[in-house]
């Protein structure tokens, strides 16, 4: 599994593929995150950017880009869209409420159900159409009472 790199590191890294410094400038410590994720290596004596680099960077754009989605679809279901109890949402309702040029179908649709998985929703189809799934808040059952037997 790829290493993921911090937005200090990303940043740079990005200064390394433009040119902007080079990798003798660079601390030991980010040099080591940065060769430990497969961007840096030895060639001889010398640190160099690896061919590898340009996909790091652009893995840690993509997962910095999903969580920017997951925040904003939590945000826009939580304070616009299941407001009320009993709503429910299609995927194509949340995409248009966070900006449908911001965020792809895929990423609304990965955040999603990361959401479901970690217990905000629930997903339903009432047919067999893929196209009719809907997403409501996931209802927390009240505790039950118990009375102790006399």
């Amino acid at each position: 599994m790829a290493k993921n790199i911090t937005l200090s590191q990303a940043s740079v890294l990005r200064a390394l593929l433009d040119g902007e410094t080079t990798p003798s400038r660079l601390t030991p410590a980010v040099a080591v995150a940065l060769a430990t994720a497969g961007a840096l290596e030895l060639k001889g004596s010398r640190l160099a950017v690896t061919d590898k680099a340009k996909r790091v960077l652009s893995r840690n754009d993509k997962r910095s880009n999903q969580l920017s989605c997951d925040s904003e679809v939590a945000r826009v279901l939580q304070d616009e869209i299941l407001v009320a109890k009993g709503i429910v949402a299609q995927h194509r309702q949340v995409w248009e409420a966070v900006g449908q040029k911001e965020f792809t179908r895929a990423q609304v649709l990965n955040s999603l159900r990361s959401l479901r998985a970690v217990g905000f929703l629930k997903s339903f189809k009432p047919s067999g159409n893929n196209f009719q799934v809907f997403w409501a808040r996931k209802v927390e059952l009240p505790a039950a009472e118990f009375e102790a037997n006399e």
